[in-house]
């Protein structure tokens, strides 16, 4: 599943008052395999960071969830999307500092 799709299966998710705890994990386990191949990206996954403000919202609604359902599969779905958000911001914030170095050494 791509990246965009997978963030709106889980806004779905979020949105939808009858999700259940599979539907959860398995979101959950889909982007943290997500997360894993983030370095493999040949180059910046979210440069203008457009997609950040995404995650945040939806990490924000799955705290608000949390709250009022306790629900274990919502945390761990949050914990997920903080782990592929953190992934992203890592992997793009790299190449610009390879980026900087490789034209410093050019120079």
């Amino acid at each position: 599943m791509k990246l965009l799709a997978l963030l709106d299966a889980v806004t779905k998710a979020v949105e939808s008052g009858d999700s259940t705890a599979n539907t959860h994990v398995a979101l959950a386990q889909k982007i943290s395999d997500l997360a894993d191949m983030v370095g493999w990206a040949d180059g910046p996954i979210d440069p203008e960071r457009r997609l950040a403000d995404r995650f945040e919202t939806l990490m924000e609604s799955l705290r608000a969830r949390h709250v009022q359902t306790n629900e274990p599969s919502v945390a761990a779905l949050h914990d997920a999307l903080a782990q592929l958000h953190g992934a992203i911001d890592r992997h793009d914030r790299d190449l610009v500092v390879q980026r900087d170095a490789d034209e410093e050494d050019e120079e």
